[in-house]
């Protein structure tokens, strides 16, 4: 968002953020979804239509506290940029991790075939 927000409780002039998002990941920034969550037995929830992800902003007031949150798209040269789905980062996290144990299995294989 470009220009100041004012704060509709006290009318301060509100300091931009953001969400922090905890998942398996890591932290991440808070995003929005168009549509009701449907429940994912493997990530939780699944993001209907993934090319519709629209990173949060959120303003705070330094003198209440009151927050307020925007789901503005954003663009670089004229082309909408989209956020990444918590589904999207959750399915990346496990992709890595099955990548990780299949690294371990195979060597711990190499490993038992080395002692014998």
């Amino acid at each position: 968002m470009q220009g100041t927000v004012e704060c509709t409780r006290c009318h301060a002039h509100m300091e931009s953020g953001w969400v922090p998002d905890n998942t398996h990941a890591g932290l991440q920034q808070e995003n929005w979804s168009p549509g009701e969550p449907q429940p994912s037995f493997w990530t939780g929830l699944k993001v209907e239509k993934k090319d519709i992800v629209i990173p949060v902003t959120t303003f705070r007031c330094p003198n209440c506290g009151y927050l307020e949150s925007y789901a503005i798209p954003q663009s670089q040269n004229g082309v909408l940029v989209s956020g990444t789905s918590s589904s999207q980062r959750q399915r990346t996290a496990v992709l890595i991790a099955l990548g990780v144990m299949a690294l371990m299995m195979a060597l711990g294989v190499v490993f038992l075939i080395r002692v014998r």
